[in-house]
């Protein structure tokens, strides 16, 4: 089962049914990542007046892991990063230029290992990055969307 969001609202689609359902889509494939320090602290991002985790479109030719270490150093300006382990699989749809898209966004836990600080990547309309701790990370699930609740709740944040 897999859960799809349209806006803030959700259906539950059946795995076996979920390839039709996707064709009534433009596909996209995206990498994200849920960023720990060394103090225990969580990385957040704060884009279009929302709270946020940072995640963007795979390129050709990449993995999806490669996508999600290089959007989050991207939206993040962080660059010592490691890539852990797979959380979850999140799907949302929207409308891009009149055309109907599902998003599939493979989510990974991430360590930072260095002191930098983070620079939010205002030409994504990013205004804030920071590090949050893990009980501030629940105060934002209740003000994020839905799929990013989601990615908390499997990895055991909430």
């Amino acid at each position: 089962m897999a859960n799809v969001y349209f806006n803030r609202e959700c259906i539950t689609v059946d795995d076996a049914a979920m390839p039709e359902f996707c064709n009534r889509f433009k596909k996209i494939n995206a990498g994200g990542g849920l960023v720990r320090n060394s103090k225990g602290e969580y990385l957040v991002i704060f884009r279009r007046d929302i709270w946020d985790l940072p995640k963007g479109k795979q390129e050709p030719g990449e993995t999806i892991e490669q996508c999600a270490l290089r959007e989050v150093s991207e939206e993040t300006g962080l660059k010592e990063l490691h890539l852990s382990t797979h959380i979850c699989d999140t799907f949302h749809t929207y409308k891009l230029l009149g055309e109907s898209c599902i998003k599939r966004t493979s989510w990974y836990t991430m360590e930072c290992s260095g002191a930098e600080e983070p620079v939010p990547q205002t030409e994504e309309e990013i205004t804030k990055v920071e590090w949050v701790s893990k009980e501030r990370l629940q105060t934002i699930a209740e003000a994020t969307f839905p799929s990013i609740k989601e990615v908390f709740s499997h990895a055991g944040l909430l």
